[in-house]
């Protein structure tokens, strides 16, 4: 991946335009970073509250070769580049919420959708959307949300230029995607394990409930059930059951 940036004023959602350009033949490692977006989603359909001008909203074209069940292990990967670009800014351990938030102090300041393109067998791109809380302040957001999120502005008293974090990022991201052409993906689950904020902890989803003891190679999450069985989970956003968690 050779990073490439490029800026737009508005966007609606940067996915929608990575993905035209991705279908137009776009190569490996554009990345295009909205000032404002006025339609940004994230996981399961959410919006994403993002202030013209103050957060990163940016969706990166990869084209790895990586067979199609490897895909979601790039999101988790973004989420590692997320949280080291977060650190460098002076925020101490910056840690991740399966599968692909990030989180500071238990509220989430950034979160990522990966989508791919997936032909029989082939993987024919991924899109990496980043959604970033840069210099958002606390009167910026919802006041229901208020209590679980943050930026690195709230953190750190600092405004930064979006356009440093969105490169500092796709330096990360660089870096990482060089380890995965160099020694393939089985690096990426554990070395996301060591930011992960909860391990040990009994998670609920769909009516199952079950102790967080790691994840598979290909990025699912392991629950162990009373019972001892250890059970895959896919999808969805499992809840911890022991704090109150905004999801």
């Amino acid at each position: 991946m050779e990073g490439r940036l490029i800026i737009v004023e508005e966007a609606e959602s940067t996915q929608d335009l990575a993905r035209d350009m991705a279908e137009q033949g776009e190569s490996d490692g554009l990345a295009i970073m909205a000032l404002h977006q006025t339609r940004g989603r994230g996981r399961l359909g959410r919006s994403w509250i993002s202030p013209p001008g103050k957060n990163l909203a940016l969706s990166l074209i990869l084209r790895p070769d990586l067979a199609p069940a490897q895909g979601v292990l790039l999101g988790l990967l973004s989420s590692i580049a997320a949280a080291a670009t977060i650190e460098d800014r002076g925020v101490p351990a910056a840690e991740l919420r399966w599968p692909n938030d990030v989180l500071v102090r238990g509220r989430k300041i950034a979160g990522i959708l990966p989508e791919a393109r997936i032909q029989g067998p082939v993987l024919e791109y991924v899109i990496i959307g980043i959604g970033m809380n840069v210099n958002t302040e606390i009167s910026d957001f919802p006041a229901e949300l208020r209590s679980f999120v943050t930026s690195l502005f709230i953190c750190t008293g600092t405004k930064w230029g979006i356009e440093e974090i969105a490169r500092s990022f796709l330096e990360h991201m660089e870096t990482l995607s060089r380890r995965v052409e160099s020694e393939g993906c089985a690096f990426i689950p554990p070395l996301w394990e060591n930011r992960w904020a909860h391990r040990g902890r009994v998670l609920r989803r769909d009516g199952l409930t079950g102790r967080a003891e790691g994840l598979d190679s290909d990025g699912a999450l392991l629950l162990r059930t009373d019972d001892g069985s250890l059970v895959r989970v896919t999808s969805g956003e499992p809840v911890p059951l022991d704090v109150h968690d905004s999801g």
